[in-house]
């Protein structure tokens, strides 16, 4: 016992003569920790920016001074995060130290990169990114981009430590560096203090800019704060109730389904596809089929993420219940009601899913499961996959009906097609995807179209030898997964926001007990399945199936909820209005259906009201439904 006593002081008098070596360097080695802690304020000074305009103009100036202690903070847990080494390495603690604080200004800068660009700081997505070959590619960057990228990180991170080097050399600092911890400890805590009151006070849009820098756990203390002023605290929503993730509505067992009819069906998704490059410009195979279809003007994804867009569309429930569902290792109704009633099913995926861990949630169970290891740019992804996709359908006997879903990838971004698809100039020519907020937009749009145009010809191939194949037009669906942004509202991509560009996305249905028209009536991908069902004869009730309604017979007073997916930002889509509510928006905003704002908004969210609360309840609303067989009643084209 004793000769462990005896280590035991040994090492720590040894420890303290280490820690007594690096004393000399503290002071500066704090006053640098702090600085890179105030370089967040410029690496996220347009987020910050756009997070306190959105809040009344009384609150700004609070919210400013608070991001300046949060940006001490951010020095703080620097120099407090690295102290120990100064026991561990003694005088070597001056080199070390601004090596660790260079990694830590880069990454700062990378979070700020990706904020800026996805509207959230880095998290599982980005990281699987990263780390996924395939979702590397899914971004658009170019191999000489990435090591564009870094080049600059080596060489700002050489001569952020080479300065650091020399500053904890030469460098200033407090005389007193215990006494400035606690006096930085105390300003930080006070700031988190005022935050958790301006939350009670004015709700979720001050958490959110509140938290705009990294590490800032948002701190609340509404019960205590209840308690002591006896006022309720603000709501964020300003509705009453939050959207919450319920049980999943598909409780029926599969063998209970029966279809009446069994055509075949082909469900065609195609990347980022917004409603409307759906034109006879763009896209001219298939709006001429269309012409002999079914087209919903008003259709939405669930989602402006692919993977929450995707869970919505074949489990029928909505997107901000992914978590929960997926989580209880739940799977699709649909799949097993497909085998069930004898069809073959494929499917094949050039847009890369890997990473999103679609294939290990909803098609998890498929057989055969889903062909998605193609490589290379995406029009050559997309021909591979057709290829793939006909080479099944040939295999497939003629007698046994066929489930085919075919996932595009070409109009995702950096929107690449062939030469014989360049139809829309001027067009960016799809180099240096960090430097797209300096290319104009219609340039940017230009090459989507291009790429829409291309893979427009890529489907009418594929749908042209499926029905030369199997004898007859097989049941069809054509969507896309969300939308895309180019810099209506300051961004390029999806899966930042619920916005008409990212959510708006045509719908073509081609089935032969469908007449030929348009349904100007709200639906999304939540109605999918739902849809399904009822054009092959199913007879369960829509709400057994899940949370969408056919779109067979729409309900014009529903009100669609959608969201961003990683961010808890919501819409709520009637047929005139959308209420935009959730993360960083004080209360709720009213625009029309395509983010305009309206003059009589508040008049009108006041009469709709009631509806809109029994929808976020998980009600129906007011209208009741007929469940028994019916069919759209398209408006003429």
């Amino acid at each position: 016992m004793s000769q462990v006593l005896n280590a035991m002081s040994t090492a720590a008098t040894k420890a303290l003569q280490r820690f007594e070596g690096a004393r000399p360097y503290l002071s500066n080695a704090l006053t640098w920790c702090v600085l890179h802690g105030l370089v967040a304020l410029m690496y996220f000074g347009t987020a910050l920016r756009v997070a306190v305009e959105r809040l009344a103009p009384s609150l700004r100036p609070l919210l400013l001074v608070g991001s300046f202690a949060q940006a001490l903070f951010l020095g703080l847990v620097a120099f407090v995060g690295t102290l120990p080494l100064a026991f561990l390495l003694g005088p070597r603690y001056r080199f070390v130290l601004p090596c660790l604080t260079a990694v830590g200004g880069v990454l700062l800068g990378l979070d700020a990169l990706v904020l800026n660009s996805l509207g959230f700081h880095i998290n599982g997505l980005v990281l699987a990114v990263a780390l996924q070959p395939h979702a590397l590619a899914e971004t658009g960057l170019s191999s000489s981009e990435i090591c564009l990228l870094g080049v600059a990180m080596v060489a700002t991170l050489t001569v952020d430590a080479a300065a650091g080097f020399w500053f904890l050399k030469r460098g200033f600092g407090p005389r007193r560096v215990a006494r400035t911890v606690v006096l930085l400890a105390g300003l930080c805590t006070a700031e988190r203090l005022v935050s958790a009151s301006l939350v009670f006070a004015h709700g979720g849009a001050v958490q959110h800019a509140t938290t705009t820098l990294p590490l800032q756990a948002p701190v609340r203390m509404n019960t205590f704060l209840t308690r002591i002023t006896g006022k309720a605290p603000a709501s964020g929503l300003r509705l009453g109730v939050s959207p919450e993730a319920g049980a999943p509505a598909a409780s029926i067992d599969p063998s209970a389904v029966r279809f009446t009819r069994r055509p075949d069906i082909v469900v065609v998704l195609i990347e980022s596809l917004r409603d409307d490059f759906f034109t006879p410009d763009v896209m001219p195979n298939l709006w001429r089929r269309a012409q002999n279809g079914t087209r919903f003007l008003r259709h939405h994804s669930s989602a402006s993420a692919t993977d929450y867009s995707l869970f919505s569309m074949f489990f029928g429930l909505e997107a901000q219940r992914r978590n929960a569902v997926v989580g209880a290792g739940r799977t699709p109704l649909l799949f097993p009601a497909l085998d069930r009633n004898g069809y073959q099913q494929s499917f094949f995926a050039a847009s890369s899913v890997d990473w999103m861990g679609l294939k290990d949630t909803v098609f998890r169970d498929v057989k055969g499961g889903l062909k998605t290891d193609y490589t290379g740019r995406s029009h050559l992804r997309d021909e591979a996959m057709v290829r793939d996709a006909l080479a099944a359908v040939e295999a497939a006997p003629a007698d046994t009906p066929l489930f085919l879903f075919v996932f595009f990838a070409g109009t995702h971004f950096d929107y690449d097609y062939p030469p014989r698809s360049e139809v829309f100039a001027p067009a960016w020519n799809g180099k240096g995807g960090l430097s797209t907020a300096r290319v104009p937009p219609a340039h940017l749009k230009a090459r989507a179209w291009n790429a829409a145009y291309e893979v427009d010809t890529k489907v009418e191939g594929l749908l042209s030898r499926i029905e030369e194949l199997r004898g007859a037009r097989p049941l069809t669906l054509v969507t896309g997964d969300h939308g895309e942004e180019f810099r209506e509202h300051g961004r390029v991509g999806h899966a930042s926001d619920v916005t008409a560009s990212q959510l708006h996305v045509p719908m073509l249905v081609f089935d032969e007990q469908l007449p030929s028209g348009e349904v100007d009536v709200v639906t999304g991908h939540i109605d999918v399945v739902a849809t399904l069902f009822d054009l092959l004869g199913d007879t369960h009730v829509p709400a057994l199936l899940g949370d969408g309604t056919p779109m067979t017979r729409p309900d014009p007073e529903r009100y669609l909820l959608t969201t961003v997916g990683w961010e808890a930002r919501y819409a709520l889509i009637g047929q005139e209005l959308k209420v935009h509510f959730g993360a960083g928006l004080p209360g709720t905003t009213i625009t029309d259906l395509m983010d305009r704002p309206l003059p009589d908004a508040q008049e009108r969210f006041a009469a709709e009201a009631p509806n809109i609360l029994r929808r976020l309840r998980g009600a129906q609303g007011t209208s009741s439904v007929d469940t028994g067989a019916a069919t759209a009643m398209p408006a003429p084209p």
